[in-house]
């Protein structure tokens, strides 16, 4: 299982946004390799910490998609909720589970994968458009 880190390749092109990811990435692994060393004293505050500063990170992006008329803000915000309620079932499972291999796999794939996918995809749109809008 690799690491799940930002690099600059998934850069969106707009400095705030690229800031927050990067963080969205270190705490991401962070939880990762706590799960991944059954330290689960490690795990709630990392999963409280990711719960909230993804709140805040959506809610920066959605604004900045309001506010700039963004025609993709249902889809962005879809798949914003998307990841709430996944993350929110995962975190549930950790706590049932415990912080088995499995639930750190799962918990790995799925973060990567989504993180990457929505980063390099609806972010890079929404960035797009933000450079094209202050052109």
């Amino acid at each position: 299982m690799g690491t799940l880190q930002w690099t600059p390749a998934l850069s969106v092109g707009n400095a705030d946004i690229d800031e927050q990811h990067q963080e969205l990435f270190r705490r991401a692994e962070r939880l990762i390799l706590a799960l991944r060393s059954g330290d689960r004293s490690e795990v709630e505050p990392l999963v409280g910490y990711l719960t909230d500063y993804v709140v805040s990170h959506f809610e920066a992006e959605e604004r900045l998609m309001r506010e700039s008329r963004f025609p993709g803000l249902a889809e962005h915000k879809a798949a914003h909720e998307g990841f709430r309620r996944e993350f929110h079932d995962l975190f549930l499972d950790f706590r049932r589970k415990g912080a088995t291999a499995l639930v750190a796999l799962s918990l790995h794939n799925w973060l990567a994968a989504w993180l990457k996918e929505h980063v390099s995809g609806l972010d890079t749109e929404l960035a797009g458009w933000l450079s094209r809008r202050s052109a």
